[in-house]
């Protein structure tokens, strides 16, 4: 009886690669795309949840501008606003997820509506998340 014909293979852990690797420069969260961002109220625990294929900062400053404006139709930001005369976190808004495709980010966006505890977002906003998702969601880390 013979010995296995086995050769053996070596290889090296410390490759240069995984010690040298080309870094991306991290992309601040105002100039981020495809995002499900949260804005929170400075005056109470107050929350919006967003989402928006643009740069954050353009449409946060939509969301100034229209406060501004004082427009006849008020979103749910404008309204507690001018209601209550609360601040909005302008400067450290959260983003909760990130997502390019539409359908994934609005899927997204109605779970951490589902989440908030106190809310801004009207509830018909999550009217198409279907009930079957809704019994998980308090189970999910947030």
């Amino acid at each position: 009886m013979g010995y296995p014909k086995i050769k053996p293979a070596f290889f090296s852990l410390n490759k240069l690669e995984r010690i040298i690797r080309p870094l991306k420069d991290v992309l601040p969260v105002n100039l981020r795309t495809g995002v499900v961002y949260e804005l929170s109220c400075m005056n109470c625990n107050a929350t919006y949840v967003g989402q928006t294929s643009r740069q954050l900062k353009i449409r946060i400053s939509e969301h100034k501008n229209h406060i501004r404006r004082n427009t006849d139709t008020h979103s749910v930001i404008t309204e507690h606003r001018l209601a209550l005369n609360h601040e909005f976190d302008w400067e450290n808004v959260r983003i909760l997820d990130n997502e390019r495709f539409l359908a994934k980010r609005l899927i997204s966006e109605m779970i951490y509506i589902k989440l908030q505890e106190n809310g801004l977002n009207l509830q018909i906003d999550t009217e198409t998340l279907h009930n079957v998702y809704i019994s998980f969601l308090p189970k999910l880390p947030y």
